[in-house]
This record gives structure tokens, C-alpha cells and sequence, in this order.
């Protein structure tokens, strides 16, 4: 059975998705993909974040490569709005239900090869420009 939110096989994008982030903490040159990693993995996962997480998520990806900001400084930039005690809304879904219908991803995390670190990272960008494209326009109440 597919995933029912990406649409990779027999639900292996969890896996990958982890096998992922293994890498990203064990070897930095993988790592200098994680911020585009996590926010790619979320938006095509939307289950896992409520409608205001989502739709910071996808702005996060316009930033990062629509607007070429540096994770350091996207950081910089919004750790009043996202810090715990000051945030007006919650990242994480209350329910655990999708926030987006199904959308026919162009490429999922399955899409990235771990071969080596400058393979991956350009692997990785592909998938989040892809992702964001899919999604850059699509409204949810």
C-alpha cells in the first residue's frame, strides 16, 4: 500500500525519511540539507502538523529557496514567532488528520539517493523546489 500523503510505495518514506536524518546528524555533509530535509518530509506529510504549521512550513521552504535565506538566519528572523511561550498557534496537528487533500507530488523523499553527501544535497533540493512548486499556490482554509 502507498503512503496515503506522498504516495511512495508500501509507506517507505518513513524509513527513508529517517534513515535520513541519521545521516544529516552523523555526517555534516549531509547534514547542511536538513533544514529543506524536514520541511519537504512535513509538507508532503501534513498529518503531522496543524493548518498553521503547514503554511509555515511551505514558507519556510519559499525562504529558504525562493528567497536564498540561510537556516541560521531564518532563525534569526522568526525565533519570537516560533518560540513555545510566544507562538500563536501550534506546529503539531491536534488530530492527526491531513491538513491538505491528496496532491500528486512530483517527487518524494524516495527521490533521494544517500550515494554520497554532494549527491544527496542536491537531491534533497530537488525534491523541496519540486515540492514547493506542487504546493506554492494551493489554499487551505
Amino acid at each position: 500500500m502507498n503512503c496515503p500523503e506522498c504516495g511512495a510505495a508500501e509507506r517507505a518514506c518513513e524509513v527513508r525519511y529517517h534513515e535520513c536524518l541519521a545521516r544529516e546528524f552523523s555526517e555534516a555533509g549531509y547534514g547542511a540539507a536538513h533544514h529543506l530535509t524536514v520541511a519537504t518530509y512535513m509538507l508532503q506529510h501534513s498529518s503531522k502538523l496543524s493548518r498553521e504549521g503547514w503554511r509555515y512550513e511551505r514558507e519556510l521552504l519559499r525562504e529558504f529557496l525562493a528567497e536564498g535565506k540561510s537556516p541560521e538566519f531564518v532563525r534569526r528572523q522568526n525565533r519570537e514567532e516560533v518560540d513555545d511561550g510566544r507562538r500563536s498557534f501550534k506546529i503539531t496537528s491536534p488530530d492527526g488528520r491531513p491538513v491538505v487533500d491528496a496532491v500528486r507530488w512530483t517527487k518524494t523523499i524516495l527521490d533521494v539517493r544517500l550515494k554520497d553527501a554532494e549527491t544527496y544535497c542536491r537531491d534533497v533540493k530537488a525534491w523541496a523546489r519540486a515540492s514547493l512548486q506542487d504546493v506554492e499556490y494551493l489554499s487551505i482554509a
